[in-house]
């Protein structure tokens, strides 16, 4: 930890500025190794395990002295990224409303179809934008 806090963030920012290899690349060459990885962790009950670890409590605290300071700044430093993701998002999201809208509601069962539709319009745009 020591040696953390004297040199951590000096090693991080160079080894962003000098990376051994493109991240982006390594991480799509071994995604098979990634997804086999994750699936044993599952099978062997190692991350509900290390869930169990924790609580509710442990969560908030992190996520508050975490992620509270870093939510506002993280999503103004990638504004470029934001507006383009609404950009290409919001058209999709409006026709897919518009034909939602289109759908008749007057009975329980117009209204549970209405619902549906909705949910199975957005997971079919997940990852389009």
């Amino acid at each position: 930890m020591t040696t953390l806090k004297a040199v951590g963030r000096t090693n991080y920012l160079m080894g962003i500025a000098s990376p051994k290899a493109d991240p982006i690349a390594r991480g799509i060459a071994t995604e098979a190794k990634y997804a086999a990885e994750t699936r044993k962790a599952i099978d062997e009950g190692r991350r509900k395990a290390a869930l169990q670890k924790t609580s509710m409590a442990e969560w908030a605290e992190y996520s508050k002295s975490i992620g509270a300071d870093n939510l506002v700044d993280g999503v103004v430093k990638r504004e470029a990224k934001v507006a383009d993701f609404i950009t290409k998002f919001q058209p999709m999201l409006s026709s897919h409303l518009g034909r939602i809208d289109t759908l008749p509601e007057e009975t329980d069962s117009d209204r549970e179809n209405r619902m549906l539709e909705n949910l199975r319009g957005l997971k079919a745009l997940k990852g389009k934008a």
